[in-house]
C-alpha cells in the first residue's frame, strides 16, 4: 500500500510553491518577445471561391444564344448593350429583334452607354 509518509525522492508532479528564481520581467509591464505562433497558418489555397461576382455587363446579340428579345430579358425593357460597344440590340413588342449601330456616319465613333 503507498505511503503517506513524505519521500527524499524528488516528485514528478509540480510544486504549488511559487519559485524563488526571479523572474526577468516584472508581470505589469509589455513583453517584447514574440508570442507563440498561431496553431493555423493561412492555406496556399482558399479554402471556396470568392463570394463577389465581378461586375461585368453582359452583352447581347441577335443571332441565337445571345437574343434578349423573345422572351424579354428584362421586362419592359426594349434596348439591350451588343456585344459590338458601337452597336446596340431594339427589340420590338412582338420578340422581333435588331442588331442597331450606334453611328449614323462613318468615323462618329459612338459607344452604348445606358
Amino acid at each position: 500500500a503507498p505511503s503517506s509518509q513524505p519521500s527524499s525522492e524528488p516528485s514528478a508532479t509540480p510544486s504549488s510553491m511559487p519559485s524563488a528564481a526571479p523572474s526577468s520581467q516584472s508581470s505589469s509591464e509589455p513583453s517584447m518577445t514574440p508570442s507563440r505562433s498561431p496553431s493555423t497558418y493561412p492555406s496556399a489555397s482558399p479554402s471556396s471561391a470568392p463570394t463577389y461576382k465581378p461586375s461585368v455587363t453582359p452583352c447581347f446579340g441577335c443571332s441565337e444564344g445571345s437574343n434578349p428579345c423573345d422572351p424579354l430579358e428584362t421586362a419592359n425593357t426594349y434596348f439591350y448593350p451588343h456585344c459590338d460597344v458601337q452597336k446596340f440590340v431594339q427589340c420590338d413588342a412582338f420578340g422581333g429583334c435588331f442588331d442597331m449601330n450606334c453611328n449614323k456616319e462613318p468615323g462618329d465613333n459612338l459607344q452604348w452607354d445606358e
